[in-house]
């Protein structure tokens, strides 16, 4: 049996399920995550592999563990956005920055990932999109204010501000001048938030 290294077996628990996720994100940064076994991760911290299976049932969840563990404190920024920025245009702006930081984060490479959990995991598929909800809808909401009684559809709008968004968070990752992008995206969803058209 291991050597426990802790106070008590939940400190020990938490102690190994951080290790486990540290390693498991740093290979997957490394060799991708189809370049990456489970064999690799409990390797790389010295366990067995069967002893990692007490931890996680397989890499999807430990990937999604990562996932979540990335986005956490990212999700309490983007809920701050709401308190913070009563001004539903500062909001959109706030957002975009705080979006194009994400972007440039290992959080950002992890969600990307993400898109190779097996289709036979639907309940972890769902899981990652629940991720996606806390953004999206503080983007909503503050879309949802600025188009009120212009009859214009904010749910579209903010799709399209969405998928803006991602090109742009693309371009910079692939070494574009992130200024400039944010820059443009900016002025970009302006033009698309304009109610005076």
């Amino acid at each position: 049996m291991p050597r426990i290294e802790a106070e008590n077996i939940e400190e020990h628990i938490r102690i190994q399920t951080n290790r486990i996720l540290d390693a498991a994100a740093q290979l997957f940064t490394e060799r991708g995550y189809r370049g990456t076994e489970m064999r690799d991760i409990a390797g790389s911290i010295g366990l067995r592999r069967n002893s990692l299976y007490r931890y996680f049932p397989n890499k999807d969840h430990i990937l999604l563990a990562c996932v979540r563990r990335e986005m956490e404190p990212n999700l309490e920024r983007v809920r701050a956005l709401q308190t913070r920025e009563p001004d539903p245009r500062k909001r959109v702006d706030a957002w975009l920055d705080l979006q194009m930081d994400i972007a440039a984060t290992a959080c950002h490479g992890m969600m990307h990932m993400s898109g190779e959990i097996s289709e036979s995991e639907p309940e972890l598929r769902q899981e990652l999109s629940a991720l996606h909800e806390p953004p999206n809808q503080v983007l909503r909401t503050a879309v949802d204010e600025l188009l009120e009684g212009t009859g214009r559809d904010a749910e579209l709008v903010s799709a399209m501000i969405s998928s803006i968004l991602r090109s742009a968070a693309a371009v910079a990752l692939r070494g574009g001048d992130s200024v400039a992008a944010i820059k443009e995206l900016k002025t970009s969803v302006g033009r698309i938030l304009d109610t005076t058209n």
